[in-house]
């Protein structure tokens, strides 16, 4: 058990000598604290969907820019290639956009969430294993999870019975809309399961209640499928985080696996249980997933049609300036179509397919950073099981995200961001552990006993 004094007097030696590195002071702590408990206010105050935390976030990147200038910090840009050819491709295809300003905004807050980004990971890269920033977007998503519920409740809108089924109000928390709501709620869960080991067992079991019980409320499918998804990748990922091998990793994981399958087939293929699936099927969420798959394909042929005329793109967010035929309108009063509800077909649509390409790349090297930073069994350090939780965390979520990105657009959302940049800076910081703990000690070349004096003699083995 270490001696939590000398831990103290640690933490305050790290916190001290980083008040002298660039971008170590202990403003930029209380901008990241405030940046994760603002997240979930998300209320859109201008063009672009600006909202109370861009503002201080203009303050915080005049500020950096200042002092990486002055300083002349080493920065990095992290995915710079494919944000590039992203960039470029979003130009070319501006010429085929039917609203040009449309575009002109996507693109500004495209650039914007990138620099945020990168300062991001110049903020979190530096300090550890960001337990203080995880823990304010827990305790934010807690109380909006709260708030929202009794809000609901108090005001009758909501019911136990409602949460279970299709029917009611969806709730959105403080965001424009549900699905956005849903998908910051299945992130903070991830949050949570993040933080076993740092916050005690209760919260933790408090706060993914709360966060379960809203996400629930915002009857999001993509929300519950994707949770469903990385929770499913979780489970076995801290167990391989952790240092088991594979093989036995597969073993486990089938042998938790069969049960569940035979009992499933077993209730599914027996007279009560299937009617039990049925009315299950008829009266909960699952309800709503035909109905949402086929409005989510009336939205995708049109947008279909309209690349083959303009493969170059139609233009960044100019999937809802479309028009389509009267049989297909998905608005009683308007010819336009909605937005695409799909990151990977609105970068195919709107920028065209090398812009797809690009977006797949960056996000396959999150994955790959996110798999690399595993801690190889032999060589752990004392903190393992919390890296292995943590890492496992990120790894789910990603899961989750990319899944839940087939029939939304949250490239803009702020929480995106911030999450990959916790994912960048905390990967990086393993990686870098693990080097170092890897790296020989380098011995004395044999022409240097003059220069290294008597402890170089005595290693070559003179007396």
């Amino acid at each position: 058990m270490p001696d939590r004094r000398v831990t103290a007097e640690r933490w305050l030696e790290q916190a001290r000598a980083r008040e002298g590195e660039p971008f170590g002071g202990r403003g930029w702590d209380l901008y990241l604290v405030a940046a994760a408990m603002l997240l979930p206010f998300a209320r859109p105050a201008g063009p672009g969907g600006l909202s109370v935390l861009d503002v201080l976030n203009a303050v915080a990147l005049a500020v950096f820019l200042g002092a990486a200038l002055r300083r002349r910090a080493h920065v990095r840009f992290l995915f710079a290639l494919p944000m590039l050819v992203i960039f470029t491709r979003s130009l070319l295809a501006v010429t085929n956009a039917v609203s040009v300003s449309a575009s002109c905004v996507s693109m500004l807050v495209d650039a914007y969430l990138y620099l945020w980004f990168v300062i991001l990971v110049a903020l979190l890269s530096r300090r550890g294993d960001l337990a203080g920033v995880r823990v304010a977007w827990l305790a934010a998503a807690s109380a909006v999870a709260l708030g929202s519920l009794a809000a609901a409740f108090a005001a009758r809108q909501l019911s136990l019975w409602n949460l279970l089924t299709a029917r009611g109000p969806r709730l959105s928390g403080a965001f424009p809309n549900a699905n956005m709501f849903a998908d910051y709620l299945v992130f903070s869960v991830f949050i949570a399961l993040g933080l076993i080991g740092r916050v005690r067992a209760g919260i933790l079991l408090a706060s993914l209640g709360l966060l379960g019980l809203a996400l629930l409320s915002t009857k999001s499918n993509g929300g519950m499928v994707s949770l469903s998804a990385g929770l499913a990748v979780w489970f076995p990922a801290r167990a391989w985080y952790g240092g088991l091998e594979g093989s036995r990793l597969a073993g486990r994981v089938a042998l938790a696996l069969a049960p569940l399958l035979l009992a499933g087939l077993l209730i599914s293929e027996s007279g009560p249980g299937s009617s039990l699936v049925r009315r299950v099927q008829e009266h909960s969420f699952l309800a709503r997933i035909s109905h949402s798959s086929e409005s989510r394909r009336d939205i995708w042929r049109p947008l279909e049609r309209s690349y083959v005329k303009s493969p170059l793109g139609l233009g960044p967010g100019n999937s809802a300036f479309q028009k389509v035929e009267i049989g297909e309108r998905e608005r009683p009063d308007s010819f336009l179509s909605k937005e695409a509800h799909n990151d990977y077909l609105a970068y195919a649509v709107e920028r065209g397919p090398i812009a797809l390409l690009a977006m797949l790349a960056w996000t396959g090297q999150v994955f790959g950073m996110a798999l690399a930073a595993r801690v190889r069994p032999g060589r752990q350090p004392a903190d393992a099981r919390r890296d292995a939780a943590l890492l496992a965390s990120f790894l789910g979520a990603l899961v989750a995200t990319s899944l839940h990105s087939m029939v939304i657009e949250k490239l803009h959302f702020r929480h995106v961001w911030l999450f990959l940049g916790l994912v960048c800076a905390v990967t990086g910081s393993v990686a870098a552990r693990e080097t170092a703990a890897a790296r020989p000690v380098p011995l004395p070349r044999p022409g240097a006993a003059t220069r290294l004096g008597a402890p170089a003699v005595a290693m070559r083995g003179r007396p």
